[in-house]
């Protein structure tokens, strides 16, 4: 079963009598803990009915015992077994003979931040109930994740202000969905998040460097260039999330380029471009040092430059180095 799968079955009230959920996207995991709750128990504060268990102190005895206990005036009981990735071996397989003939009355759950497959346990746990793995969202899925979280809620997202989030925020969906909770109280009751709103609330200072090094390679600034990135990486922003920012402006500096071009006013430039009004002065200035050929031959050093980063092994930091060299220089 996928995540999705099980969160809608949850949704439905739908709870395995058997289920196990682990990875290393902790948000998650704990979303889908609550979720579970929140479909078992009908209170919150279920005292008779929601029993918790700790990996390194649990016993199977007590475990089992506590699943075959039938609910308190209510329809289900809920065991909750927290890091069962510290369950010793020996009480692993005293849970065996408990997997085949579960408590239909009970969700037994365990949370963990791994598994070993190699176990009895776990083959007989996928067999007989339903694990799902909770994996960090790739670069890919976080656009539609977050999408998906702001419709949820009635709120929309301009692709350009979803774009700059994205490369903002980090890894962690614990950070994500904090600088989603302070987008959300910034704009108050409007319903739809832009990038001005993007660049006033997300991590400030981080964006205002990142903004600032794309401006510094639009500028031809070397020195500039190289000493915003180091801050950055020094900082830990990871090289190719910086690559990430780059292709971004060069994006929007060529369509600001092409627009100056066709002789389009500043707020058209703005509006068309997704750049803020007050930077589109900035933006014309370092779009007229590029020609499209220049710009063709950007896209061409990032691809090269990802695919380095990726599958090379060597130092990212360098690659990064040498990109913005060849980008100020354009050669």
């Amino acid at each position: 079963m996928t995540a999705n799968e099980l969160f809608n079955h949850l949704r439905a009230g739908k709870v395995p009598e058997l289920l196990f959920l682990y990875g290393r996207e902790s948000y998650l995991v704990q979303r889908a803990v609550r979720l579970v709750r929140k479909a078992v128990l009908e209170t919150e504060n279920d005292d008779f009915n929601d029993n918790q268990f700790h990996g390194k102190e649990a016993t199977a005895e007590a475990i089992v015992e506590s699943a075959l206990t039938l609910p308190v005036f209510a329809q289900r009981r809920l065991v909750t077994v927290k890091d069962a990735h510290l369950l010793p071996a020996a009480e692993l397989e005293g849970l065996l003979s408990y997997l085949k003939q579960p408590a239909p009355e009970t969700c037994l759950l365990f949370v963990a931040d791994k598994i070993d497959s190699r176990r009895k346990f776990f083959q007989q746990f996928k067999k007989l109930g339903c694990m799902v793995e909770f994996k960090p969202l790739s670069e890919r899925e976080l656009p539609g994740h977050i999408r998906s979280f702001l419709n949820d809620r009635d709120y929309r997202i301009s692709a350009d202000a979803l774009d700059l989030f994205c490369s903002l925020v980090g890894g962690s969906l614990h950070e994500v969905h904090g600088e989603l909770e302070k987008l959300l109280t910034y704009i108050g009751e409007r319903t739809l998040v832009d990038v001005t709103d993007v660049q006033a609330v997300v991590s400030k200072g981080r964006a205002e460097n990142i903004f600032d090094l794309g401006n510094a390679v639009g500028r031809g600034d070397v020195a500039g260039a190289l000493g915003l990135a180091k801050q950055l990486t020094d900082a830990g922003e990871a090289p190719l999330k910086i690559l990430s920012l780059l292709v971004r402006h060069f994006r929007q500096l060529w369509k600001v380029r092409a627009l100056q071009v066709e002789n389009c006013q500043p707020k058209e430039i703005a509006r068309v471009a997704g750049v803020p009004f007050f930077v589109v002065q900035s933006m014309i200035s370092q779009g007229k040092r590029f020609s499209r050929l220049d710009f063709q031959r950007s896209y061409e050093l990032f691809l090269e430059t990802d695919l380095a980063m990726k599958s090379s092994g060597a130092d990212a930091e360098a690659l990064l180095e040498s990109l913005l060299l060849r980008l100020c220089r354009k050669n």
